[in-house]
């Protein structure tokens, strides 16, 4: 296999691939390249295998084992990206609630006080995380 790039800032973005035939590898190849310009769609992992993740399925976004996770009812999805790389392409529906953690508020079912003061959110599929005290003002000034 034989893989070349061409960087031209004066000619419009062609993705082409030569293939013997259309396998699976060729077939998430498609769907990844075309789903690139769709910010609804990010691409995740399930094992080895890449699917097309829509943000509105997506109740959080988290670091376990220092790998990012998004996590959709109670599956969870490998993320080849950063966090913060996830953050600024993510729509004003997601907040980002501690260093660890970004959350779809959609899916927010309560938030709650913990015994030292802090502030729990408790997700509709029953997970929960802390919020930290400067994501949680951010998130106050925005619900008032």
């Amino acid at each position: 296999m034989k893989f070349k790039l061409f960087i031209n800032p004066n000619s419009q973005e062609i993705v082409e691939a030569t293939v013997h035939r259309k396998s699976d590898f060729s077939i998430q190849l498609e769907q990844f390249v075309l789903s690139n310009g769709n910010s609804n769609i990010i691409p995740a992992y399930d094992d080895k295998d890449l699917i097309m993740l829509n943000l509105e399925t997506i109740m959080m976004f988290t670091i376990i084992e220092n790998k990012l996770f998004a996590i959709c009812n109670n599956k969870q999805y490998h993320i080849r990206k950063r966090l913060y790389q996830i953050e600024e392409i993510l729509p004003t529906n997601f907040w980002r609630i501690n260093k660890s953690t970004i959350i779809n508020r959609f899916y927010i079912h309560e938030f709650k006080e913990t015994k030292t003061s802090g502030v729990n959110v408790i997700m509709k599929n029953g997970l929960s995380d802390y919020v930290s005290r400067r994501c949680f003002s951010k998130i106050r000034k925005e619900l008032n």
